[in-house]
């Protein structure tokens, strides 16, 4: 074999290393940009060529697709190769064994297939030489659920973007701190302008599995019509996401009312039932199976330094509330997996007349609301006070629950006016269907902050109308009416 079959030099005056390792970092800022861009493969494959790191070459050459071979005036050696041909490659005597993983990986990343050596991998650094992130920076990844049973459970890493490099390094890196998992879901979400979209479909990007010897085998998604499938992964992988989807939504829940109960009372709670007291001391609705057992391990994560909620203080009405990402103890991290250990908030849209509860950039939940015009008041906010069947009635005019707003007048509660949702007909709370009201009830805990702004959810659209099945839903644990009280919310 030829040193172009090889793949190896692919030709080009040589240049200097300084130069080479410049306009390699230029190329690879772009190419995080611009993923699509096949002339920006080439040219890297180029780069990394007269470097002589072949096996790199070689993957940005397949990526380049009709580009290379409209500059090389042939298609590459490794285009079309069967599976017997590149176990052949793979065992040709003369090639050294770091070249030959080198060359293995970018065959098989190519083909959707690759098998990195779990030596070359640590935790928290550059990626491994096979494979390459455009940035040369680790994907952002968060640790895996665990689960019970034998083992054989998935867990799911959360990435920013469907983007196959990033999505295998972010795997690897889950499965290589993991305790009980043997495979793990790249995964992302939907995004509508600078949020994403919770409720949506989630995205497969990289499917991770433990191998014989320490390695790891990676493969990366299909079409979803060709799989058969929603994450274009496995339906297996399906399932593991939309178990971890609910299990996300009580750690939020529960999460976010410990660190409430911490504000309101000066202390953590020792145990679940803290937050489950009766009015007025009901920082959660109820429970649901499995929080008990979850509890302490939330707890630690409770009382990690949380980024502050967006829109909490300073600016104007609002601030980063439409989704921007905070710092805090998730600085450094993706958006996205970052989000999975930030509390609620709510921002309510005058505008657009939706509410919608938030963890950093994620819409968990988005419900189209009644407001009342002008006599809405915007600003800063937080639940003070929950309430079920407000006045004695769950058909009265608020609605079967309510929730007021910093011991205002003002509230988010139900309506015996369903008509009136989308429309500014309220004194100037905020109205929502009673599923809706409901949901966000058991949902968010007392002290979840409230902003209330005008515009910032155009692009997200409510999702009322969602199956009762498919809602957040807690056992109540304590008595949450107030008989003694005559609301008079606007």
């Amino acid at each position: 074999m030829d040193d172009k079959e090889q793949g190896g030099s692919g030709g080009g005056p040589q240049e200097g290393e300084a130069a080479a390792r410049q306009r390699l970092e230029e190329l690879k800022r772009y190419l995080a940009s611009n993923p699509s861009n096949r002339m920006a493969w080439f040219l890297l494959g180029k780069t990394y060529a007269s470097l002589g790191k072949e096996g790199k070459a070689n993957y940005c050459y397949l990526r380049s697709g009709p580009i290379y071979e409209a500059y090389e005036n042939e298609p590459h050696p490794f285009e079309n190769l069967a599976a017997e041909d590149w176990l052949d490659r793979w065992n040709e005597p003369r090639r050294g064994g770091v070249a030959r993983t080198a060359l293995r990986a970018a065959i098989l990343i190519a083909a959707g297939l690759a098998l990195l050596p779990a030596a070359s991998w640590a935790p928290g650094t550059a990626l491994p030489a096979t494979v390459d992130k455009p940035g040369g920076q680790p994907a952002a990844v968060s640790k895996p659920a665990q689960r019970d049973g034998d083992g054989s459970g998935i867990g799911i890493v959360w990435v920013d973007a469907r983007s196959f490099p990033e999505g295998a390094a972010a795997a690897v890196d889950a499965l290589s701190r993991a305790g009980g998992e043997d495979r793990a879901v790249a995964a992302t979400l939907p995004e509508a302008g600078s949020h994403y979209r919770w409720r949506s479909e989630a995205a497969g990007a990289a499917l991770a599995s433990r191998a014989s010897g320490g390695d790891y085998l990676v493969r990366e998604p299909a079409g979803r019509e060709e799989c058969g499938c929603e994450s274009g992964l496995s339906a297996e992988a399906d399932e593991a996401v939309r178990s971890e989807k609910a299990l996300q939504e009580q750690r939020w829940s529960v999460v976010s009312g410990i660190r409430s109960f911490e504000r309101r009372y000066g202390k953590w709670p020792a145990r679940l039932e803290d937050l489950l007291r009766p009015y007025p001391d009901n920082i959660l609705a109820g429970r649901a199976d499995g929080m008990e057992e979850r509890f302490d391990g939330w707890l630690k994560e409770a009382k990690q330094p949380a980024a502050p909620a967006a829109g909490a203080a300073g600016g104007a009405p609002g601030g980063a509330a439409a989704g921007q990402a905070t710092g805090g103890a998730s600085a450094g991290r993706g958006r996205l997996a970052a989000a999975m250990a930030e509390s609620f908030r709510i921002v309510v849209d005058t505008k657009a007349r939706r509410l919608a509860v938030f963890s950093g950039p994620v819409a968990v939940r988005v419900y189209a609301a009644g407001l009342g015009g002008e006599r809405t008041p915007l600003g800063r906010f937080e639940i003070s006070e929950k309430v079920r069947n407000p006045n004695g009635s769950s058909t009265g005019s608020f609605g079967s629950r309510g929730m007021t707003l910093s011991d205002t007048r003002y509230a988010i509660h139900g309506t015996d006016e369903p008509d009136s949702i989308g429309k500014d007909e309220s004194l100037g709370c905020v109205r929502l269907g009673r599923d809706d009201v409901e949901e966000l009830y058991d949902l968010v805990p007392i002290g979840t902050p409230v902003t209330i702004q005008e515009g910032g959810l155009e692009r997200l659209q409510p999702e009322s109308g969602q199956p009762k099945k498919s809602r957040y839903r807690v056992e109540p644990a304590a008595l949450e009416e107030n008989p003694g009280k005559r609301y008079d919310w606007l």
